[in-house]
């Protein structure tokens, strides 16, 4: 097997999306014994994720590996380990799947000075939207998104996130980050995250921290 363990800090308010059978605290992640149990809105902070990957089980066919998650957790004088995976299924989401969110690179444009890091999830635009050679308005437009007549196609169309920016911008009222799209086979540009959508529950990135919050917190 594979254990890979990185810090982490973030405070979250327990809730319904933390079933039962992962609320029990126990003082190590192999073999620990029980030392409480987390309650719905209990405030703890994770401290550390840990993976295991279970290396002689496939992959499933999204590309997931077989093994175990767990947090390690500080509730009040209480820090310990709660098991987060699908123990029946064996199955898990890694927060830091595929090297998601680790920085590529650190680049200037419009002014600003940003932190790309790496993404890998799939967006929706539904309008009109330009893609620029680099992130912020200042970026050389390469491509217009849904450059065709209203009506004659659906209106809906999917991307891959390759990469995004840790900073944030806000235009038109909308505060998001700049996301890398492959916007035609093989070419690469930034377009404004304000007007992307998901089609599915939870966050809408997969930003670690957004996606601890969404395994321990409130539907």
């Amino acid at each position: 097997m594979k254990i890979i363990i990185r810090k982490c800090n973030v405070e979250v308010t327990i809730g319904d999306l933390l079933r039962e059978q992962n609320r029990i605290i126990f003082d190590g992640y192999f073999d620990g014994k029980e030392i409480g149990v987390l309650n719905d809105n209990d405030i703890v902070n994770v401290l550390e994720i840990c993976t295991i990957e279970y290396l002689d089980k496939p992959k499933d066919k999204w590309g997931n590996p077989q093994g175990e998650l767990w947090y390690k957790i500080k509730k009040t004088v209480v820090t310990g380990w709660i098991h987060i995976s699908l123990t029946d299924l064996g199955r898990y989401t890694d927060p830091y799947y595929n090297n998601r969110y680790e920085i590529i690179e650190k680049i200037e444009s419009s002014g600003k000075k940003w932190t790309i890091r790496r993404m890998d999830q799939t967006i929706s635009i539904w309008e009109r939207l330009n893609v620029r050679d680099r992130p912020g308005l200042g970026g050389k437009k390469l491509f217009l998104l849904h450059d065709f007549e209203e009506g004659t196609r659906n209106p809906q169309e999917n991307y891959t996130v390759i990469a995004m920016t840790e900073e944030t911008e806000t235009i038109d009222g909308k505060t998001d980050h700049w996301l890398k799209i492959e916007y035609i086979p093989g070419k690469y540009g930034w377009v404004f995250g304000g007007y992307a959508s998901v089609e599915r529950g939870g966050p809408k990135y997969y930003i670690p921290e957004n996606t601890v919050i969404f395994d321990l917190s409130w539907y």
